[in-house]
């Protein structure tokens, strides 16, 4: 009776490992790796520092609260300090923009750029989830634009 009732449980329940998804309304801490990126010598450049970041999803899955430790972009002319707290607002499961909350002296075109190529992939051990995504700054010319790859690892406990 035992082996059935188990059997018809796990046939009814998806397998949760299988998706890799962090829960919504769950902050999760974790770790974000550093990244240099620049296009062309000597022009545009961004940066992400290593450090602490807070992660915490909404329910229906069209938003998410991250914080990243240090972000620089450089355009070729001015530096940008874009570290915080940022709210994420999903176009598509993989795609929209990042919205740089504290930094209200920037021009918009500075603090929500566009991300891509959102990702979440289930960690070793399974209770990692390894998050990435690309930020693309631009301040309006193909010289100032950077690709920005990003990595954090996260770990639920």
């Amino acid at each position: 009776m035992r082996r059935l009732m188990l059997a018809i449980t796990m046939a009814t329940f998806p397998l949760a490992a299988a998706q890799a998804q962090i829960p919504a309304h769950q902050l999760v801490s974790g770790q974000v790796a550093p990244m240099l990126a620049q296009a062309n010598p000597g022009g545009a450049w961004c940066f992400v520092g290593r450090g602490l970041s807070m992660f915490q999803g909404s329910a229906n899955g069209s938003q998410a609260t991250i914080s990243l430790p240090e972000v620089i972009y450089f355009d070729g002319t001015n530096y940008y300090q874009l570290g915080g707290q940022t709210l994420l607002n999903f176009a598509s499961p993989t795609s929209g923009h990042i919205k740089f909350i504290y930094t209200f002296e920037y021009p918009l075109a500075i603090t929500i750029p566009a991300f891509a190529n959102y990702s979440e992939t289930v960690g070793n051990p399974s209770n990692q989830v390894l998050v990435g995504f690309s930020i693309s700054f631009t301040n309006g010319t193909d010289s100032s634009s950077c690709t920005l790859p990003v990595q954090i690892k996260y770990e639920m406990l």
